[in-house]
């Protein structure tokens, strides 16, 4: 039964990446799994049901995967680059997850109904993985390692240069493997977009 639920989950996250939520219907995904209604309607009874746990799935999917390969122990810096690391590692296997995160931020699907569906055990897990990197963020600054600036900011610029390189190659040379993107993510991330000046251009 549960293999069932987890065939209708990954369909559907398939379904609703490529084509939004608006555009695909119950009755797309149960035609295109080859299952009948009534069996869709024993597991999930809407499609709002259905969306809410793709999305919950997917969050609680990428959480894990990072948190299990950021080390707390390592260096402010080591952990940064795990945590860009495993993000682009989940998402390359997950590039539908990936996509549907995305489109569930766009203002302009105007999901807010569906939000407040997510439960507050969700909203839980979201806080407990943002005030992790937020303590290490913090600490780092108390260490001298990150700039004195709002760690929220910092985390912004961490999550929003992955996800636009990410979004970018997805589109554009979806043959690329994310992981190639690591390296690069990392080092505009830790050091911003100006090259490293020259002994001669420092003086």
């Amino acid at each position: 039964m549960r293999n069932r639920r987890q065939e209708i989950l990954s369909k559907a996250r398939e379904m609703f990446s490529q084509r939004s939520f608006h555009a695909v219907s119950l009755e797309d995904i149960t035609r295109s799994l080859g299952m009948g209604k009534s069996t869709m309607y024993h597991y999930f009874a809407t499609k709002h049901e259905l969306w809410t746990e793709v999305v919950k799935d997917t969050v609680a999917g990428l959480y894990r995967f990072v948190l299990t390969h950021v080390t707390a122990d390592e260096s402010y810096d080591t952990q940064i680059f795990q945590l860009v690391s495993s993000i682009l590692t989940y998402f390359e296997t997950n590039r539908d997850g990936f996509l549907l995160l995305l489109r569930e931020r766009m203002d302009f699907l105007d999901l807010e109904d569906i939000r407040e569906q997510l439960d507050t055990q969700f909203w839980a897990e979201y806080d407990r993985f943002m005030d992790y990197f937020r303590t290490t963020i913090e600490a780092g600054q108390e260490a001298g390692s990150f700039a004195p600036v709002d760690p929220t900011v910092i985390l912004a610029s961490i999550f929003g240069t992955i996800n636009a390189a990410a979004l970018s190659t997805v589109v554009n040379t979806p043959e690329k493997n994310l992981t190639d993107l690591i390296d690069g993510c990392y080092e505009v991330i830790m050091g911003g977009i100006f090259a490293p000046k020259s002994a001669s251009e420092k003086r």
